[in-house]
């Protein structure tokens, strides 16, 4: 069977025995803050583990996709780890349990895949001090037809399952293929549980008994349930003949593009086969990262999905491929999975994009930061060290952008280590100075606005969508100092700060006191105010009228529903691969962020701010409504990818265009809008792109302003507004003569002083020696070394020069002074310290500077000494 077909033959028995066949979730998890990715097929399933919802069906099947990055050093190494992997699974909430579960998978196994019954062995729970042996799962084999020699009792770190550190939980029952002695360690004992190769686990069956909290006790679940795993990677090997999943239908095409490309063969072992394999392996997540909506960056899944572009770049460059192989690889990818997976095909541009940017951007430093490591390894070996110092990591990571653990990964395989420990300490301290900075005095009255939320007793309820003011009563509060407190309403009008949009501001009046509201925070759909008391003072359970600033209000809400079309235009105009990574709506401006590879050409950006004024001037009615998440899902709204959803959700419709999940606040109809204007457009990360804009009043200000400009800078060059342009052009021609008549000038000044720096050199060694001090700029100065370098033929030129009080310095050297064993990098780095700087290049140019410009003729003398030490000898 080819794995195609193992994964079909899977769905349609578990169908055929009872089962619902379900999709398989995103690789981001929803709702669940526990884990990062998704990393087992039961995890869409936790609340109906967990009792909090009811299942959609007592039985289920699904294929899931999952990552795991537990294992991601040892991607390559070896012939099976993985960190995307396909996990086959059934599951019963509640229906059958260890005696069903078992029959099911034996049937499976024996019946469709036509296994060896003598070559399938199963491991149990042999129990610890929590919870006891599991017989049940003995007996249920025994009934089953597996004979007693082939059950093997193994501890809870091989037979006790769960998904985290938190939740459900239980003991499994394990399923393995026997693949002969010759696969093994050749131990007459060797049964499952050895760590050599004979055994290949196949499949586990959990029985999900237990939530565990994180205290890490048991309790029981209020029902029991089955989650079964069976990875389809491994099992495809195991049915296809092979020793490694590499070499299985769902890798082999990948290896042999990856061959093809190289034009080198697969299974001659070495640096070139692990490198395949890491190609193979990472392509296949980076497709299935970014169609699930991950964007590479430095946090979170995001620094995931960054991590293993690099890797993959660096697997790359082993086999000595270019850019833009990536791109190609993970398009191979589409085709292989994508009738599967139909997410793949819907966002292959967007894959391709980013994965081909990621290459070309890392590309450029890769080599430089190889570079560097080769020579801190060269250098630690030369001095009989074992292990490279933490800056030097410090500085990949910091300058080059190279993840720790594949600088790690690297020098490991040259037989060193990396300190940690330094590394770690240097990224504390930058951490800490981010920290420094943007640090602000309202984190303390924050975490007090939050811990209110939490003992309040009255929850909030916000009627801000129907109401601009409403009478109702104070609820908890407390004092914060400096006339702040902390409350809560009843009812409130204020929008709280929320899916990028900014928090509503205005009053609360009592018979006995006023305020202004300073903030409002969202709590799970809670909420608690921040305000300012102005008169009098304000007491729990006062009758109160609250109200919004409505001015304030509608400016947000200006901005807000114009975010909604740019997104749409976005989508229209660069492809509907574009996806929100970020927004921020505020009454003055909107931020927009989006996934995109380039910047965006002055033609892009007129076209979008065209379609967003048309749709404005259009006046298309603008209506929010709730519904199921389904039926959202059915109509086409679009979703954020890390934000949580429940079963209804709001929808936010504009025309017959623009349907997207939102909870903010909005303009009835979008000529309410009246002119939007974008005012910058620029990256924030790699494959991300950010458009601020503002719309109304904010828009009409800025073009009064642009056009005040225009007038003022006309009448300065004595022409109109009309004009300006040509006058600007005539400016321009006359100071680029300007600039020719002076460049002119001082290349006379340059070529004189060359001849004359030229007749005072010194011959040391056959090698023609200038080492001088001049009056220049450092640009001048490189000209001038390259002018020297080539009247000495051979030369070794030092110059020098003060410019605003500091010091520059400039070495070039030619070919046959460099053969001599001279390198102008290493002259830099020896006299830049004298004049109190510091400095390096290559061997044939380099440059340094420092503060301290009365040491020069020291340094210029050291500067010849040197060079007569060098080439006299």
């Amino acid at each position: 069977m080819n794995s195609d077909e193992i994964r079909s033959s899977f769905r349609e028995f578990f169908v055929e025995n009872g089962h619902e066949a379900r999709a398989s979730s995103s690789l981001v998890p929803a709702n669940d803050p526990s884990v990062l990715l998704t990393t087992a097929g039961m995890q869409q399933f936790k609340p109906y583990f967990l009792g909090i919802q009811e299942p959609p069906h007592p039985r289920v099947t699904t294929c899931q996709k999952c990552f795991r990055t537990t294992d991601i050093d040892n991607v390559g190494k070896t012939a099976r780890h993985l960190t995307l992997f396909e996990m086959l699974g059934n599951f019963s909430f509640g229906d059958y349990f260890k005696e069903g579960a078992i029959e099911l998978a034996w049937r499976y196994s024996t019946e469709v895949l036509g296994l060896e019954k003598a070559r399938i062995w199963v491991s149990v729970f042999r129990g610890d001090e929590q919870v006891g042996a599991d017989d049940e799962a003995r007996r249920a084999w025994l009934a089953a037809g597996m004979p007693e020699e082939r059950i093997v009792a193994l501890p809870a770190e091989d037979n006790f399952w769960s998904a985290g550190p938190t939740g459900p939980c239980g003991p499994c029952t394990e399923l393995y293929y026997d693949l002969g002695e010759a696969a093994g360690c050749g131990d007459a004992g060797c049964r499952p549980g050895c760590d050599c190769d004979r055994f290949v686990e196949y499949w586990n069956l959990v029985f999900m008994q237990y939530d565990r909290d994180e205290a890490g006790a048991l309790t029981p679940l209020p029902k029991q349930n089955v989650d079964t795993g069976m990875g389809l990677e491994r099992i495809s090997a195991v049915m296809q003949g092979k020793v490694s999943v590499f070499e299985t239908s769902l890798f082999s095409p990948l290896i042999g593009f990856i061959s093809d490309t190289a034009g080198v063969s697969y299974g001659a072992g070495g640096k070139s086969d692990r490198a395949m394999r890491v190609l193979a392996d990472h392509s296949r997540a980076i497709a299935f990262l970014i169609a699930d909506g991950v964007f590479a960056g430095n946090e979170g899944r995001g620094y995931v999905l960054r991590r293993v572009m690099r890797r993959a770049i660096q697997a790359a460059s082993v086999l000595e491929i270019g850019a833009p192989f990536l791109a190609n690889l993970c398009g191979r990818v589409v085709e292989v999975m994508g009738g599967d997976y139909p997410e793949l095909r819907e966002n292959r541009q967007l894959i391709e994009e980013m994965a081909d940017q990621e290459e070309r951007r890392f590309g450029l430093t890769l080599e430089q930061g190889n570079v560097i490591l080769a020579e801190a390894i060269e250098a630690t070996r030369s001095s009989g060290g074992g292990a490279i110092g933490g800056d030097v990591a410090f500085r990949l990571h910091d300058t080059y952008g190279f993840p720790f653990d594949l600088t790690s990964e690297i020098i490991h395989d040259e037989g060193l280590a990396v300190d940690e420990e330094e590394f770690d300490r240097l990224m504390e301290e930058q951490r800490e100075r981010a920290r420094t900075s943007a640090r602000t005095v309202t984190d303390s009255d924050r975490d007090r606005l939050v811990e209110l939320g939490r003992q309040a007793k009255v929850r909030t309820e916000f009627v801000g969508y129907q109401k601009n003011e409403v009478y109702t009563s104070l609820g908890d509060m407390f004092e914060l100092g400096e006339d702040r407190v902390a409350l809560k309403l009843r009812e409130s009008p204020f929008y709280a700060e929320s899916g990028g949009q900014v928090a509503d501001t205005g009053w609360i009046h009592t018979d006995d006191g006023k305020a202004g509201v300073i903030d409002v925070i969202n709590l799970d759909g809670d909420q608690v105010i921040l305000a300012e008391v102005e008169e009098g003072k304000l007491e729990p359970g006062a009758r109160a009228k609250a109200m919004i600033n409505r001015v304030r209000r509608h400016a947000i809400a200006c901005n807000h529903t114009a975010t909604h079309l740019l997104h749409n235009s976005l989508r229209s105009v660069l492809g509907e691969q574009v996806r929100q990574a970020g927004s921020a709506v505020g009454p003055d401006k909107l931020r927009f962020d989006f996934n995109h590879a380039r910047a965006l050409s002055e033609a892009e950006l007129e076209r979008i701010e065209e379609r967003v004024n048309r749709k404005i001037i259009e006046n298309h009615q603008v209506k929010a409504f709730m519904t199921t998440m389904d039926y959202a899902r059915d109509m086409g709204a679009i979703a954020l990818f890390d934000e949580k959803y429940g079963d209804y959700v709001r929808v936010l419709e504009i025309g017959d265009f623009s349907r997207e999940l939102c909870g903010g606040t909005h303009v009835t109809s979008t000529s309410q809008i009246g002119l939007f204007k974008i005012v910058s457009e620029g990256s924030v990360g790699a494959n991300i792109r950010r458009i601020e804009a503002i719309t109304s009043r904010a828009a009409i200000d800025h073009m009064r302003e642009r056009e005040r400009i225009a007038t003022d800078a006309a009448r300065e060059l004595k022409t109109d507004a009309t004009h300006l342009l040509d006058a600007v052009v005539r400016l321009q021609d006359e100071l680029k003569g300007l600039r020719d008549l002076a460049r002119r000038d001082a290349a006379g000044r340059t070529m004189k002083l060359g001849e004359e720096l030229a007749a005072s050199a010194e011959t040391v060694g056959g090698v023609n020696v200038v080492a001088a001090t001049v009056a220049a700029n450092p640009d001048e100065l490189m000209e001038l070394s390259d002018a020297l370098n080539e009247k000495l033929a051979p030369g070794a030129v030092v110059l020098a020069s003060v410019t605003e009080g500091k010091v520059s310095l400039v070495a070039g050297f030619s070919d046959t002074a460099i053969s001599r064993g001279v390198k102008a990098g290493d002259l830099i780095r020896e006299i830049a310290p004298i004049v109190g700087g510091k400095g390096g290049g290559r061997p044939n140019m380099a440059r340094g500077g420092g503060n301290d410009p009365e040491a020069i003729p020291r340094a210029l003398e050291a500067a010849r000494q040197w060079l007569r030490q060098k080439l006299g000898s």
